[in-house]
């Protein structure tokens, strides 16, 4: 990604210490709600509250110790898909439904099938937020649905993000913000302008999950080049003021690539692209890539280091001594738990049982290992360990299953 457009990078970091939007905004509209906060509340929902599990995507929970040992399987619920787990409580996406369970044993605490979900809830407060067919906030505690609002035929939707009061979701390439409190429309975005080789183009959004993330008072969005008016010939990137929609900065990849994912912290972004099989690591200051790791697909992160997890490779990377592990296609997605890296391990067409290991976040050493038993996952690469106090969740043969220590 090294060739993002350099005059770009300069104008927009004075504009952005100035408060001055950068890129006229295409095809949108941007209209301040009188009641939003002048200074919002970032602040960040306990627990995994959402898709990657925090509001920047960054599979990262704060520990003062990392976690346990792992020594049983406590419960498994019957369905599985993608969740959130907040305060005791599990929200699961499952068949379009989101089935409530008690995170202590399992236990079923409710059903909702108002809204046709897909991907992640987001749970914020005492709210439960979902997008599919249309956003809905449901009540945490009943499933009861507070407030929804319909999409026209939308296929491609992101998973919420909720922060500031407000929830984002991609929609077939716009952009929305939604009041938390009451749906209504805070702002959208069909596209917004980038500077590319051509001379300056309209770009729409990405609408898969993790392609939105708030971090530093900032909503980060990947931009979609074939949703581009110019022919873009690569993804971009968009900073956006998170109450206004107001365009901060914007600016596309290196020619060719593609983005998929995004992860975003107070220091850096990690933009996930497949084209490359690798993350770049773009640091937020200077609005420059400093970093390529290659062999990357899925990554997690906190400050400026990220740990990632490609064909044959398990890596960090960051201003501490960088370590990686090789062998391919045993390792899931990576979560960063304190000082420690969670990750499910599983030797594709081994006999061997499938494992969920902890590695020291530090030095990559490892820390503990739970073995199941049996080799059920045929490859351990899709594998998503969702963790939250002392328990980390997979999906074995289609049950939602909680490991923790005994």
């Amino acid at each position: 990604m090294g060739e993002w457009n350099r005059r770009s990078v300069m104008v927009s970091s004075a504009a952005l210490a100035t408060g001055t939007a950068l890129a006229a905004v295409g095809t949108s509209s941007a209209n301040e709600s009188p009641d939003v906060p002048v200074t919002p509340d970032q602040s960040e929902p306990k627990g995994w509250s959402s898709h990657g599990g925090t509001i920047g995507n960054c599979r990262h929970v704060p520990s003062s110790d990392g976690i346990g040992r792992p020594d049983a399987i406590a419960w498994q619920y019957e369905h599985s898909g993608p969740a959130s787990v907040v305060e005791g409580a599990v929200f699961l996406q499952t068949d379009g439904e989101i089935h409530s369970l008690d995170a202590a044993d399992g236990s079923l605490r409710w059903t909702a099938d108002a809204i046709e979900a897909s991907g992640t809830p987001a749970v914020a407060d005492d709210s439960v937020y979902v997008a599919g067919e249309g956003v809905a906030s449901l009540e945490a505690e009943t499933g009861e649905v507070r407030w929804s609002e319909g999409f026209d035929d939308a296929e491609l939707v992101s998973s919420p993000v909720v922060a500031f009061e407000t929830v984002y979701v991609s929609v077939e390439g716009t952009l929305r913000a939604y009041d938390a409190t009451d749906g209504s429309l805070r702002w959208e975005h069909e596209t917004v302008d980038v500077e590319t080789e051509a001379g300056k183009g309209a770009y729409g959004f990405h609408s898969r999950n993790g392609t939105v993330a708030v971090a530093d008072g900032t909503v980060w969005v990947l931009l979609d080049k074939r949703r581009s008016e110019s022919g873009a010939s690569a993804d971009g990137l968009a900073a956006l003021d998170p109450t206004t929609g107001e365009v901060l900065w914007t600016d596309h990849l290196e020619s060719g690539r593609t983005a998929s994912g995004l992860a975003a912290t107070e220091d850096a972004l990690f933009v996930e692209t497949p084209t490359e099989e690798g993350v770049d690591v773009f640091d937020v200051g200077s609005r420059e890539v400093v970093e390529t790791v290659s062999d990357a697909f899925d990554s997690a992160a906190v400050g400026d280091t990220a740990v990632t997890h490609g064909r044959y490779t398990l890596s960090s990377t960051g201003a501490d001594a960088p370590w990686n592990d090789r062998e391919t296609h045993a390792y899931g997605k990576p979560t960063i738990v304190g000082d420690l890296v969670v990750i499910a391990h599983s030797r594709r067409g081994r006999s061997s049982p499938d494992e969920l290991v902890g590695f020291d976040l530090e030095d990559g050493s490892e820390r503990w290992t739970f073995a199941f038993d049996n080799a059920h996952w045929s490859d351990g690469f899709p594998i998503d360990a969702v963790v939250d106090g002392e328990t980390i969740y997979v999906d074995r043969d289609g049950k939602f299953t909680a490991v923790r220590p005994s």
